[in-house]
C-alpha cells in the first residue's frame, strides 16, 4: 500500500545550497550534478509508470579528498559475486590487507561443513611480499593451488581474485589457471578485479560477471534435466537468509529455484544456469550483465524482482507467475491470500507506533529504492535516498518508487550525510556499517 505525500522539496533544495556553498568552486561545480530534488514525473500506478523523475549524475570518479563510501573493484567482485559461492575457494592474489580486512563481512549465510566442503567464511591469501613485486608471483600462484588441492580436495573450484599489484606489475594469472585447470580437471578462473579498476565497486561486479561468462559458461557437459517451471534467482546473496525465505514462496507457487547467486550457491548452480527458463534479478547493478548474456545467447529471459515488503512482494509474484500462464498464477493467489493475514497482523501492530515516521536511506546496490515501499507499507515516510554505486539506469528506476520532494543524492560524501541529516532531522536512518557514524554522532 504505496502512501501518498510529498516531501518539503524547498527545504531539501535548500540543504542542498548550503551544503555546497562550504566547498571550493570547482569541488561545488562538480558535487551539485550528483544532488537533486525528486520532480514529479506520470500519474501514480503501475510499475512502468514513473512517479519522479531522479536527475543525477552518477558512476563518476568520486573528488579527491572526501570522504566516499564506495568500495573497490576488487570489493565488488570478491566480496559481493564471488566470495558468496561456497564449494570454491577464492584466492586474495595480492598482499595480506584486502583479504584480511574484506574477510566474513557480510552475512552471507551458507550450509555446509566450513574447511571440508564449504570455504565461504575463510580467507585465503597469496600473501605477496617485496620479492613478489620484483620477481613476479606466478610460480607462487601455482604453489597455493597446490597446497589448497591437498589441504582442501573437497572443493570444486578455485577463483583468483586478483589485487592491485597484480595488474601493475602484469603477472599472467589467466596462464596459470590455464595450467592448473588442465591438471587438476577443476574449474579455475581468474578474475582480473584489480582494485584501480573503475570508479566503484560497480566495475568489479562487471568484470566478475564477465568472468562467469568467459571461464565458467559452455566449458563442462553439463548433465541437468531441466523442467517447465525452472527459475535461477540472480543477485540475492543471502545476507542474513533471505535468499531462503524467497525459495520458499518461489517453491510455493509452483516453480523450481535450480539456482541461486551468488548466496548458498554451488559452482554447479551457475554452470547450469543458461538451462532455466528465467532468471530473476534481485541485485539489478552486480549482475544484470549476465543476465542479458544469457538472454542473448541462450535465449533466458529475466526480469527484475522485489521482495522488500509485502506490497512490493505481492505485485512481484503477480509479475513473476504471469511468465508461466494461468496454473502458476492460480496458485500465486494462493499463496498470497495465505500469507496476508499474517501480513495484515505485523501492519496493525507497527502502523500506529511507525505512522508518519521520516526516514533517509543511503545504501549501495537496491536497497535505495527496493526497500522504500516496504517502509511506506508501515505508514513511514522517504524523504531521501541515494546509491553509493548507481548508475543512471538505476537512479531511473528509482523514479517507480520516491515521491515528489525527495532529496536525492549519488555518492554522498561523508559531510554531506552528515548536514542533511542535520537538516531533515529524520527518525530513522536505513544505511550500513560505513554510513552510521554521522548517525551515532
Amino acid at each position: 500500500m504505496s502512501r501518498e505525500y510529498e516531501n518539503d522539496g524547498a527545504l531539501h533544495a535548500k540543504l542542498i545550497e548550503e551544503v555546497l556553498s562550504h566547498y571550493p568552486d570547482k569541488a561545488a561545480k562538480r558535487r551539485k550534478k550528483h544532488l537533486n530534488v525528486a520532480k514529479s514525473g506520470n500519474e501514480a500506478g503501475g510499475e512502468s509508470e514513473v512517479l519522479s523523475e531522479c536527475d543525477v549524475k552518477s558512476n563518476i570518479k568520486s573528488i579527491p579528498g572526501v570522504m566516499t563510501i564506495r568500495g573497490c573493484a576488487y570489493a565488488g567482485s570478491k566480496g559481493v559475486v564471488w566470495g558468496p559461492v561456497k564449494d570454491m575457494v577464492h584466492i586474495s592474489h595480492g598482499p595480506v590487507g584486502c583479504g584480511q580486512y574484506s574477510w566474513s563481512q557480510r552475512r552471507n549465510y551458507y550450509v555446509g561443513t566450513t574447511g571440508v566442503d564449504t570455504f565461504g567464511t575463510m580467507q585465503f591469501t597469496s600473501d605477496f611480499q617485496e620479492k613478489d613485486i620484483v620477481f613476479g608471483g606466478d610460480k607462487k600462484l601455482e604453489q597455493i593451488i597446490d597446497e589448497i588441492e591437498v589441504l582442501f580436495p573437497l572443493n570444486n573450484g578455485i577463483t583468483v581474485q586478483s589485487e592491485c599489484p597484480i595488474g601493475l606489475i602484469g603477472d599472467d594469472t589467466e596462464a596459470v589457471s590455464r595450467k592448473k585447470t588442465k591438471e587438476y580437471d577443476k574449474t579455475i578462473v581468474p578474475v582480473r578485479c584489480e582494485g584501480f579498476r573503475g570508479v566503484s565497486q560497480s566495475l568489479g561486479h562487471h568484470i566478475a560477471n564477465d568472468a562467469i561468462r568467459d571461464w565458467v559458461f559452455d566449458k563442462k557437459d553439463v548433465k541437468f534435466e531441466a523442467g517447465p517451471y525452472d527459475v535461477n534467482v540472480i543477485g540475492d546473496y543471502n545476507i542474513g537468509g533471505d535468499a531462503w525465505a524467497s525459495r520458499i514462496l518461489l517453491e510455493e507457487i509452483g516453480l523450481r529455484v535450480v539456482g541461486n547467486w551468488s548466496g548458498d550457491a554451488t559452482l554447479a548452480e551457475i554452470e547450469r544456469a543458461p538451462k532455466a527458463k528465467l532468471n530473476l534479478i534481485h541485485c539489478y547493478r552486480s549482475m544484470n550483465y549476465i543476465c542479458r548474456h544469457m538472454e542473448e545467447k541462450y535465449g533466458v529471459a529475466w526480469m527484475e524482482y522485489n521482495f522488500f515488503g509485502p506490497s512490493q512482494i505481492e505485485a512481484s509474484l503477480r509479475n513473476i507467475a504471469k511468465h508461466f500462464g494461468p496454473e502458476i498464477e492460480e496458485k500465486t493467489e494462493k499463496v498470497i491470500a495465505k500469507y496476508r493475514p499474517l501480513v495484515d497482523a505485523v501492519i496493525a501492530k507497527y502502523l500506529s507506533r511507525l505512522e508518519g515516521n521520516t526516514v533517509m536511506l543511503y545504501v549501495g546496490g537496491l536497497r535505495p529504492r527496493h526497500v522504500v515501499t516496504a517502509y511506506e507499507d508501515l505508514g513511514m515516510v522517504i524523504v531521501g535516498t541515494g546509491y553509493e554505486f548507481a548508475h543512471s539506469d538505476d537512479y531511473q528506476r528509482t523514479g517507480h518508487y520516491v515521491k515528489n520532494g525527495t532529496l536525492i543524492y549519488d555518492d554522498v560524501t561523508g559531510y554531506e550525510l552528515e548536514k542533511f541529516i542535520e537538516g531533515i532531522r529524520p527518525n530513522l536512518v536505513g544505511s550500513g556499517i560505513k554510513e552510521k557514524y554521522p548517525v551515532q554522532k
